[in-house]
């Protein structure tokens, strides 16, 4: 416990170049200290990082159900648990809060809480950003802090689905609207990688961006992530495993279907954390 306790000073922001309150001063505040005090309670779960090498706890991630006669920042209802995480300064950076958000997200599942909440300052935007990985969205603004909420079920299925292996083609693209009456054009498929939909509506086109005329209608700066198939068609839920966790990455994506498999393209300028969001799933993307 003692521990945690440490933890739970750590986890209280305290803004750069403002005065350093004591250890016993911070958590001996009533809205600080009954995220632990009394722990034991129905509810109450934690994951503790540890040092590969040495053993040494090196950070934690905890939640317990808040009432609401004593709710707690980042308080959502009686029935949502509200997490608390920190980790040792030194070990900051090091993808240390990915794998305890990870485990903790797995414990709640298992104990099938629907959701979690927490409070996070909006002048701690690495902190933001941690949780807007794992799926948390903003739920509201209290002061100068952030209320999110992350549904847990709906991030488990997309993690569980399926465990992708997704490779990144070294071609940029581009997404090219012509009317629909307009004949194929030869620019668009002078290549091994095209894609054409005619409709009612357009005739969409897809090819790589160098090969497309400068007085046509288009969208470039794509990369592609190639999901590794064939699948099955009977088999359920593979684009949706891809386009889940980079919607809540805050990826927008533009997916092309083959016989055996699926492309996603992204934007260059997000592939890298598309990467990121897509290994935090589980899958492998080379």
């Amino acid at each position: 416990m003692d521990f945690l306790w440490d933890m739970l000073y750590e986890a209280v922001h305290r803004p750069a170049g403002e005065p350093e309150p004591s250890r016993e001063e911070i958590l001996s505040k009533p809205g600080i200290s009954h995220y632990l005090e009394g722990w034991g309670r129905p509810g109450d779960a934690a994951v503790v990082a540890l040092e590969e090498d040495s053993g040494w706890r090196i950070g934690a991630a905890w939640y317990r159900l808040m009432p609401p006669e004593d709710p707690g920042y980042g308080f959502v209802d009686a029935a949502t648990p509200e997490i608390a995480i920190a980790i040792v300064p030194e070990h900051r950076g090091r993808g240390v809060g990915d794998a305890l958000l990870r485990a903790l997200k797995d414990v709640a599942n298992s104990q099938g809480f629907a959701s979690l909440s927490l409070s996070v300052q909006r002048g701690n935007p690495v902190a933001v950003r941690l949780y807007e990985r794992h799926g948390f969205r903003k739920l509201s603004k209290v002061g100068d802090s952030w209320t999110m909420r992350l549904d847990v079920a709906r991030s488990e299925d997309g993690a569980s689905k399926h465990k992708l292996t997704l490779t990144t083609l070294d071609v940029r693209l581009a997404v090219c609207r012509l009317d629909p009456a307009s004949r194929i054009p030869l620019w668009a498929t002078a290549t091994p990688l095209f894609s054409v939909t005619r409709t009612a509506d357009e005739l969409s086109i897809v090819c790589p961006e160098e090969f497309v005329p400068a007085d046509v209608k288009c969208e470039s700066g794509w990369r592609v992530l190639k999901l590794e198939g064939p699948f099955e068609f009977s088999l359920v839920g593979v684009l949706s495993s891809v386009a889940a966790p980079l919607a809540e990455a805050g990826v927008g994506i533009f997916a092309v279907s083959t016989y055996d498999t699926d492309y996603v393209l992204v934007k260059d300028a997000r592939l890298e954390l598309a990467t990121a969001a897509l290994r935090e799933r589980g899958h492998e993307v080379r």
